[in-house]
């Protein structure tokens, strides 16, 4: 049987909890149109990947990941309310950017690790200590001079990241969340000498221009 959660599951039974904003009867919490009028309800606060009908697994199948928000986002097209009222515009539009905001953060290995980070519930403090890789690669953007010196900056940064994310993602699949955090602490530190590298090239590439 499919993981996929379908359309009809999404409108699924009432659970008493929520009420259609129009008809005031009974709906779920993840239903995206009343099953008793059929008009689109608002957003609800429930998890990305409920959201775009997947089980909640930090390892997603992005096949099914595209697949599901192909569906909802032909479901929620502007062009299928443009006869209805205001009220069911405005949630659509706002239904359609919750589901763009869910796939995008999904989609991504670092941004999702994150959001399971946050789904589970373990935020850490940022450590003091300094990390060595980022303090390395700080010392030689300082002592960069020429643009290809922050070219071969940038390329270490980019390759530090890259392994970052691999790392992070196995800490999370081994539940080590301490791991995952010292993880985290250091690629946001590779993410800033990024920014930086541009900006000190552009710099630099304008002192010779």
């Amino acid at each position: 049987m499919s993981n996929v959660v379908g359309m009809n599951e999404f409108v699924g039974m009432a659970n008493g909890d929520l009420y259609c904003w129009l008809c005031q009867k009974p709906v779920s919490t993840r239903a995206l149109f009343c099953h008793s009028c059929g008009t689109i309800q608002p957003v609800r606060d429930i998890d990305h990947f409920a959201r775009l009908g997947l089980d909640r697994r930090l390892d997603v199948d992005m096949e099914q990941l595209e697949r599901q928000y192909a569906t909802f986002g032909k479901t929620l097209s502007p062009e299928r309310f443009l006869i209805r009222g205001m009220g069911e515009r405005g949630h659509a539009a706002k239904q359609l950017e919750a589901l763009k905001e869910a796939y995008e953060t999904l989609r991504e290995p670092l941004r999702r690790g994150r959001y399971w980070l946050q789904l589970n519930e373990k935020e850490f403090k940022e450590e003091v200590a300094a990390n060595p890789l980022v303090n390395e690669l700080r010392r030689e953007l300082t002592d960069a001079v020429e643009p290809s010196h922050c070219d071969r900056v940038a390329q270490k940064a980019g390759q530090a990241l890259e392994q970052g994310v691999m790392l992070l993602m196995q800490a999370l699949r081994g539940g080590d969340w301490q791991r995952a955090n010292q993880t985290l602490i250091q690629i946001d530190g590779v993410e800033a000498i990024l920014n930086d590298v541009r900006a000190r090239r552009e710099g630099l590439t304008s002192e010779r221009e």
